[in-house]
């Protein structure tokens, strides 16, 4: 036979002695509950019941009192199977939902940093972050996104061996960047380079770059190249070519 108590709902293991003793009465050694396990019978047990070891009691008293009142061993206890209980299994999903993301992003941050500081819709709520915990984010950069409009490059009338260099090159990114750095090459029939310049925006910029290239805008720059006299034939051409690059 088995009862339950009806305070923690732990399931003991009884006989008819322990019936006798006390009236049916008997004492839980879970809670400490004292109960009449007469009227806490169970006809049909959980599955999977452990069994337990016999109790061996004394003859049946007639009265009894506190004392008397058997008490049910903890060797005797079947415990019912714990109800999987959702709000802890939603709690734990989440937890887990939230360390897989933080790990993705992680990974991300690593891989893809660059990416996820240009990326116009993740970028403004970065900002909001750092704004509000007072961390400073790196300016936003592709310079992919700067391209040239108009260029020429011809031999100074004055000077010998200076090359006069115009360019206009706009920032065709939608956010604000920093100025580029500038480098112009010039090239042989067979693509070798003759000659290199690389210039800072301090450079080629008329006043020094206190703020960052507004998105869209365009600047225009004028450069006197010196010393270019591998560049300039006997005949005061210029090389067959040049390239423009950002950096």
């Amino acid at each position: 036979m088995h009862t339950q108590c009806p305070h923690c709902q732990t399931i003991f293991r009884v006989n008819a002695a322990h019936l006798n003793i006390a009236q049916g009465h008997v004492r839980c050694s879970h809670c400490r509950n004292v109960f009449n396990a007469t009227n806490y019978l169970l006809r049909q047990l959980p599955k999977q019941v452990v069994a337990s070891e016999q109790f061996h009691l004394d003859d049946n008293p007639t009265n009894f009192d506190e004392d008397d009142i058997p008490e049910l061993l903890r060797e005797d206890i079947y415990e019912l199977p714990q109800k999987r209980s959702w709000g802890s299994f939603l709690v734990w999903s989440i937890m887990v939902i939230l360390f897989a993301a933080i790990l993705a992003g992680q990974v991300m941050w690593v891989w893809q940093r660059d990416t996820i500081l240009q990326h116009s819709q993740i970028r403004p709520w970065l900002d909001r972050f750092c704004y509000n915990f007072l961390c400073t984010l790196p300016p936003t950069r592709n310079v992919s996104l700067f391209s040239i409009q108009e260029h020429i490059a011809q031999v100074h009338p004055e000077i010998e061996h200076v090359i006069q260099f115009e360019a206009t090159f706009i920032n065709k990114a939608h956010f604000f960047q920093p100025y580029p750095e500038l480098q112009l090459t010039f090239e042989d029939f067979n693509g070798n380079p003759l000659a290199q310049r690389r210039f800072k925006p301090a450079e080629y910029l008329q006043q020094p770059p206190h703020q960052q290239m507004p998105a869209k805008a365009s600047v225009h720059i004028k450069l006197d190249l010196s010393k270019m006299d591998k560049v300039i034939d006997e005949d005061g051409n210029i090389a067959e070519g040049y390239r423009f690059e950002f950096f």
